[in-house]
């Protein structure tokens, strides 16, 4: 199944647990290191730095960091395109168009990566890393929506770890046009 227009997502219910963090419409700001708006999926820290509200729909900005270990299972998004740029460590990225373009790539400090809309992909922390994302505007609030508020910057201790359940899993892919795809390989021939 492919979208080709975003239907408009209502991320208020998002948005409003962060009263104040990031203005909501587009006005000059700045943020000092370890503020946005913040939540803890698995053992990973998600920060939006920027959202459409900010950038009248045109795009997110957000941050993910994690220990050695920390994985993204296969999914795909379907009307989300994203970009990741690593900023300090080493992320294995994994990506599959199901057409016969594949990538399997180790990424270091400074490498960058694409994922159209509709390409099941998949990431690991191979080492304490920090990514820099952007995405289509939007998606940024679906780490909010799969993950727990926290006011603590930094990537979360062992105690800090939140499991989404799978109806809020469920849910925050519905609402957000992500298709999880746990029987996924990456080693399939097309």
């Amino acid at each position: 199944m492919t979208i080709d227009t975003p239907p408009r997502v209502d991320e208020s219910a998002e948005r409003d647990q962060f009263p104040g963090v990031l203005p909501g419409r587009p006005v000059p700001f700045t943020l000092q290191q370890g503020e946005g708006e913040k939540s803890v999926l698995f053992g990973d820290l998600f920060t939006i730095l920027l959202s459409g509200d900010e950038t009248e729909g045109q795009y997110d900005v957000f941050t993910a960091e994690g220990h050695a270990g920390s994985m993204i299972p296969a999914h795909l998004h379907l009307w989300t395109h994203e970009i990741f740029y690593v900023v300090d460590g080493t992320v294995h990225v994994w990506m599959d168009d199901e057409h016969g373009t594949k990538a399997d790539r180790i990424l270091s400090t400074g490498d960058f990566a694409y994922v159209p809309k509709n390409v099941v992909h998949a990431y690991r922390f191979e080492a304490t890393s920090k990514v820099l994302g952007t995405s289509t505007a939007g998606f940024g609030r679906f780490f909010h929506a799969m993950g727990r508020k926290t006011d603590t910057p930094g990537i979360p201790g062992r105690d800090e770890v939140f499991v989404p359940s799978r109806e809020q899993m469920q849910a925050a892919g519905e609402k957000y046009g992500t298709l999880f795809r746990p029987e996924f390989r990456f080693d399939q021939t097309p």
